[in-house]
């Protein structure tokens, strides 16, 4: 508990949970999930970018190469009349923070892990520190500390997204201590794979075709920025 593992804790907690989970909720409202599920595409490359100014080395030519490919599919899904509703574009731009934050967390369970600190420890101090974050953010904008009502409707969601986010975090810190950072962004490809597939089954979303073009354009980045040269990212 010295004061540079507290820092860290909330640093990494604050960019990989509290910030980035709180600004896409606060947008989910006004996007398709769907929508909202592709910009994890930007994750990964973001990730080898911020990795690669931080070595002060240009970054690899794939790298490059699947940043245009994410820009062009950003650009097409905010295309008036496109993908988006009217009124959409804003949200989905203020959304695209949240791939940054991500990125920057990835590279600091790298940089700022206290050394010999187990992957459960980690896991415990990175939920507690964003949890610190959340709180302030509550005090700040005088946010309410519970929901209007504590039913099973409101219990049962909640019970779940904290048991799979506790999950989620120890493996987050046991797999990059593995393979790090970069590598470890490959589940991207899942994650959006299935927040589509959700989209279709639990809010019957049918995307249009310029969706999908967006689609394969961002994941062709992401395929491109993570066949580049990792092994040290």
């Amino acid at each position: 508990m010295s004061r540079a593992n507290i820092v860290s804790y909330v640093v990494i907690g604050g960019l990989v949970q509290g910030l980035p989970i709180g600004l896409l909720v606060h947008v989910a409202p006004h996007l398709d999930s769907s929508v909202l599920t592709l910009v994890l595409c930007l994750s990964p490359i973001l990730t080898l970018l911020i990795g690669s100014i931080s070595k002060r080395k240009a970054p690899d030519k794939l790298t490059i190469a699947g940043m245009i490919l994410g820009i062009l599919g950003v650009t097409l899904i905010a295309w008036p009349g496109s993908v988006l509703a009217d009124g959409s574009v804003l949200w989905f731009a203020l959304a695209l923070i949240a791939p940054f934050m991500f990125a920057l967390a990835n590279n600091c369970a790298v940089w700022l892990r206290p050394p010999a600190a187990t992957s459960i420890v980690m896991a415990t101090g990175t939920l507690l520190g964003a949890s610190f974050v959340v709180f302030f953010l509550m005090i700040v904008s005088n946010s309410p500390f519970l929901p209007p009502t504590l039913e099973e409707a409101q219990i049962r969601p909640l019970l779940l997204a904290s048991g799979i986010n506790a999950f989620f975090f120890l493996l987050f810190f046991h797999i990059i201590e593995l393979i790090g950072p970069a590598r470890f962004s490959l589940f991207n490809y899942l994650a959006v794979a299935a927040g589509i597939i959700w989209s279709m089954i639990v809010f019957g979303e049918m995307p249009g075709a310029m969706f999908w073009l967006a689609t394969l354009l961002m994941l062709a980045g992401m395929h491109l920025a993570l066949n580049a040269k990792t092994r040290d990212a």
